[in-house]
């Protein structure tokens, strides 16, 4: 089953949003789009709240089953010049199958995360508290958090004004991930903006299926609710000073498994 869980948590974060599309900007959504270009500008960010969940169906020995795993992440996202730079992130994960995890600290930057809390940091040697994790993706995924421009766009572009403020659409996964290859899948969205036009919350609601050749799974459902606040406001992250920190490479079994039953995330803070 942890096996199964891990292949889902990939999944998940494989499913990332679109990037622009060539699709005419309406009067509609200028203004909102606009008004976020102007916030990715080095030394800001924004406060973030972001509850997430898989659902996977499907069968073993003919009997139907499903799995569904939910973390919620709150913490700030720092910007860069039009991009996330950095995050400082509290997550909590749980699942049916099993009793929620203890929570834990993720510091984000460049190619690089950092764990901790008070559990991981006791079971760790003598003078670190922090677990580095470093990707071998070309991105950190930990920084897709929030919405681009161009995902900002495509959904404006793909949804109607339901009242002042509020937008919902609908799109195909394909087309939603600028990709051909992305498989059968639909995709709901909602966009709620204040009244200087600045994203508050953001809902996305996606159902995938296998290919023909898929076995592994009968469907999937990802629900995404991320509410945004304090716009503007002065962020600086910065990792954790490097005496406090141990590779996640450097771990040995019975450290590792100490660190994990603490919380830290079996499949690693990717």
């Amino acid at each position: 089953m942890k096996t199964f869980l891990a292949a889902a948590a990939v999944t998940l974060c494989a499913l990332a949003l679109p990037a622009q599309t060539a699709s005419a900007a309406t009067a509609q959504a200028a203004n909102p789009v606009k008004a976020l270009k102007a916030q990715l500008a080095p030394g800001k960010g924004v406060k973030i709240v972001e509850s997430s969940s898989i659902t996977v169906d499907f069968s073993v020995d003919e009997q139907a089953m499903q799995v569904q795993v939910n973390t919620r992440s709150t913490g700030t996202l720092a910007f860069g010049k039009g991009t996330v730079r950095g995050a400082d992130l509290r997550v909590s994960m749980s699942s049916r199958q099993k009793a929620a995890s203890p929570p834990y600290r993720v510091v984000a930057e460049g190619k690089n995360a950092y764990v901790t809390n008070p559990g991981i940091a006791k079971a760790l040697p003598a003078g670190r508290s922090w677990i580095q994790a470093r990707t071998s993706e070309r991105e950190n995924s930990l920084l897709d958090m929030g919405v681009t421009p161009a995902d900002l766009q495509f959904m404006l572009d793909n949804s109607a004004e339901v009242t002042t403020g509020e937008y919902a659409g609908t799109a195909k996964l394909a087309d939603f991930r600028h990709d051909k290859s992305a498989g059968e899948g639909d995709v709901e969205f909602q966009l709620y903006f204040d009244k200087n036009n600045l994203l508050t919350r953001a809902i996305v609601d996606t159902t995938t299926y296998p290919d023909g050749d898929s076995t592994s799974y009968d469907k999937m459902a990802f629900h995404t609710d991320t509410r945004y606040s304090g716009w503007g406001a002065t962020v600086k992250i910065n990792p954790p000073a490097p005496g406090k920190v141990i590779s996640e490479k450097k771990l040995d079994a019975k450290t590792r498994k100490a660190v994990i039953k603490a919380g830290y995330p079996d499949v690693g803070p990717f």
